[in-house]
């Protein structure tokens, strides 16, 4: 059945960004309306918006700093714990989030549950200059893809950096995913239009596939600036190849499957994608820089819905980038806004469980 929300959709993607906001400057952002949710009525709401994190306020509870403690020099806590400039966000199994900041040189951890949050940074031996990308194990090791160093720094689960590697193999590292079943850990070179497959336990390189077209069309399985990676529950690969406007689809060995996508303003076009996700029933969900919005896809690339337009209130955008979906179907998208970047949460709403009468299924895919 074709889905409603083609034509908003359409009319969303003509207008990318908010034309009474120049670039550069924000207005102050509003408050949240109680249920922000897309599409709005009276269709049936299935994202529906939750949260704003800019900092390690918003994560603790803790009170602002106070005139005098401002006057004083020393940055609050606080302070020192908000975001700068966020790309890549991963979400571990526990709910904790990780966000790599480039401007920051490091990954801040939120812990909404226990109201903490942290920043891990690199040491003399395995520096972060540039954390572009961030995704952890099931062992809760942490993965920081630095773009400066060509390499991939590992951390332990407390927090300490204790190995890097590809160095001299990658030019421009950037989104990362792993492949839990297989062991294998996914690396995006940005600048050799390459995805990498290494060995989780040897941290040796396993596999590479992608590469840059020889003729200079959209060949399938060739990519042209691609940014990030995210796999589904089948192991299947979905890569944002940013500069091609599309989507390319592998399977867990990196063989081509499929794209979709292309430039334009159509239901399911892109300007300039970047973040990329799957939810457990195998939606897509894509960021777009350009749109300011993020798009959701069947899994076969049929477009269903947008979320989003440019501008700073809750649910508005203003140069997303990173995105990644938990384990309980929340969304989180990264913005590198000039004033007050920020990490939004979403969350999907499945449909409501039948009656003890209907005796129906309860069915979750977006329709």
């Amino acid at each position: 059945m074709a889905p409603r929300i083609l034509l908003p959709l359409l009319l969303a993607l003509a207008l990318p960004a908010d034309d009474k906001i120049p670039r550069g400057k924000s207005k102050k952002a509003e408050p949240a309306p109680a249920n922000l949710v897309w599409p709005g009525p009276p269709e049936r709401p299935r994202i529906r918006f939750v949260a704003v994190i800019q900092g390690a306020d918003d994560v603790t509870g803790k009170r602002k700093p106070s005139f005098v403690e401002r006057m004083s020099g020393k940055p609050a806590e606080g302070e020192q714990l908000r975001l700068s400039k966020p790309y890549g966000v991963a979400v571990d199994q526990a709910g904790k989030i990780y966000v790599a900041d480039p401007e920051k040189r490091g990954v801040l951890v939120f812990d909404r549950e226990n109201k903490t949050a942290s920043l891990r940074k690199g040491n003399a031996q395995f520096p972060l200059f540039l954390p572009i990308c961030v995704t952890t194990d099931r062992d809760g090791r942490m993965y920081v893809s630095d773009s400066f160093a060509e390499q991939v720094v590992v951390f332990d689960p407390d927090g300490k950096p204790v190995a890097a590697f590809g160095k001299g193999t990658f030019k421009r590292p950037g989104g990362l995913a792993i492949n839990a079943e297989r062991g294998w850990l996914y690396v995006v070179d940005v600048k050799r239009n390459e995805v990498m497959i290494f060995d989780l336990r040897t941290l040796a390189l396993v596999k590479v596939f992608g590469g840059s077209s020889k003729s200079g069309e959209f060949e399938p399985g060739t990519l042209s600036g691609p940014t990030n990676i995210a796999l589904d529950a089948s192991g299947r690969v979905y890569v944002s190849d940013t500069f091609n406007c599309r989507i390319q689809v592998f399977d867990p060995s990196g063989r081509f499957l499929r794209s979709f996508g292309s430039q334009g303003v159509r239901p399911g076009s892109f300007l300039r994608p970047k973040g990329v996700a799957v939810d457990h029933q195998g939606h897509v969900y894509v960021v777009d820089a350009g749109f300011n919005n993020f798009q959701i896809f069947t899994p076969e690339g049929k477009p269903l819905l947008f979320v989003g337009s440019g501008g700073d209130a809750p649910g508005q955008f203003l140069l997303p980038a990173g995105m990644a979906i938990d384990h309980q179907d929340r969304i989180y998208v990264t913005e590198q806004r000039p004033a007050g970047s920020r990490l939004q949460i979403f969350e999907f709403l499945p449909e409501q469980p039948a009656s003890p009468q209907g005796g129906g299924k309860v069915e979750r895919r977006i329709q």
